[in-house]
């Protein structure tokens, strides 16, 4: 019982790392997933953080380990929907914003 108790601490030391990780090294599906659960909650403030976060991370000239196709996605993603009002009020009939939302959906797929 006691190997299994140590077992599961360790298992649960492990996620914890992982998570840290996972926001201490950010990655462009990461942030999709992100952007869409502020678009979702329709969070205006909350979604222009985001995209300030996507832009930033798009911005980093250090990004190594990052696939150059998912930032490059993901900064026309971004750029393209902080530019107006429709990615913070939807309008379902905008082509252009239900892409972009479909782009960001794929991506964070990527995960």
């Amino acid at each position: 019982m006691r190997d299994f108790i140590e077992f599961e601490s360790l298992n649960d030391e492990k996620n914890v790392m992982v998570q840290v990780l996972a926001r201490a090294n950010p990655s462009p599906a990461r942030q999709a997933s992100d952007i869409l659960r502020a678009w979702v909650r329709q969070d205006r403030l909350a979604l222009r953080e985001e995209f300030e976060k996507g832009l930033s991370l798009c911005s980093q000239p250090d990004a190594v380990g990052l696939e150059d196709e998912q930032i490059d996605l993901l900064k026309a993603v971004v750029s393209r929907l902080n530019v107006g009002p429709g990615a913070v009020r939807p309008d379902p009939g905008d082509p252009v914003v239900r892409l972009c939302i479909t782009l960001l959906m794929h991506l964070a797929a990527q995960s």
